[in-house]
């Protein structure tokens, strides 16, 4: 069985934001997942991560056990933020198979004032160089791998765009056997989301809404009030989202892989 987690990142001023993050979490239930799995859902586990109040770094809000659709937490939490942050960051999880199902494996990530959550599988992570810098909190997890990986490539970034270039370098070398890399990372200030994967496309997804003041983006289309399904763009395969400034700014960037 191959995993499905299901992502969401907003970024800016959304207009009912909460119920964004509310009918998100219904995906724990009835979220899609590729056909070899035998029922949809993805109840291993939630966690939300934040901008602080001067957007220069995300902090962890919470990380749970179990289906986010059933957790009274989960709506409180969301309640609770009263303003919407300028940053929210939220995940649910699918264990990939051989990754226990733990508190520690449960994302987002985080690691120098950044935030980080992945939808996939990587089967030979161990093969990632880790940043020996980053100290690595997880039970065993790939996704974390992953992060150290790419936080290593991006430190020396001195700007967004020095960012992308440095994400897409990092991305086409990488010579390794996955499902996925989806995955979406913020520093409190800039929102990249990453869209990479091997097979399933329709499944392993990755879309975004443009909107007047903001941008949400998630692993399937939502429809709540101001969202309509139709009108969720697709990001392509082996592309990163940069999405920044204010108003918002979406920036599509490709990369094929040179390994």
């Amino acid at each position: 069985m191959k995993p499905m987690c299901r992502l969401l990142g907003i970024y800016g001023e959304v207009n009912g934001w909460s119920e964004v993050a509310l009918e998100f979490r219904k995906l724990a239930e009835d979220g899609m997942v590729p056909p070899i799995c035998a029922e949809p859902g993805h109840r291993d586990g939630w966690g939300m991560a934040a901008a602080n109040d001067d957007r220069t770094s995300m902090r962890v809000v919470e990380r749970r056990m179990g289906s986010a659709n059933e957790s009274a937490l989960y709506e409180n939490t969301v309640h609770g933020f009263g303003a919407q942050p300028y940053i929210f960051i939220c995940h649910i999880r699918k264990a990939s198979p051989g990754i226990p199902v733990t508190i520690s494996n449960v994302h987002p990530f985080a690691n120098g004032g950044w935030a980080f959550v992945h939808n996939g599988t990587i089967y030979d992570y161990a093969r990632l160089p880790v940043d020996p810098a980053f100290h690595l909190t997880s039970d065993g997890s790939d996704s974390e791998c992953f992060f150290s990986y790419l936080m290593g490539k991006i430190k020396t970034a001195a700007s967004g765009s020095d960012r992308v270039k440095l994400l897409g370098e990092a991305m086409a070398s990488l010579d390794i056997d996955y499902t996925s890399l989806n995955c979406i990372l913020s520093n409190g200030s800039e929102l990249y989301a990453i869209r990479d994967y091997m097979k399933f496309g329709e499944y392993l997804s990755l879309f975004y809404y443009p909107l007047p003041k903001g941008v949400v983006v998630c692993s399937e289309p939502l429809a709540v009030d101001g969202l309509q399904k139709s009108r969720w763009q697709a990001v392509p395969n082996q592309s990163i989202l940069r999405v920044h400034g204010a108003p918002p700014v979406c920036e599509l960037s490709g990369y094929r892989s040179t390994a």
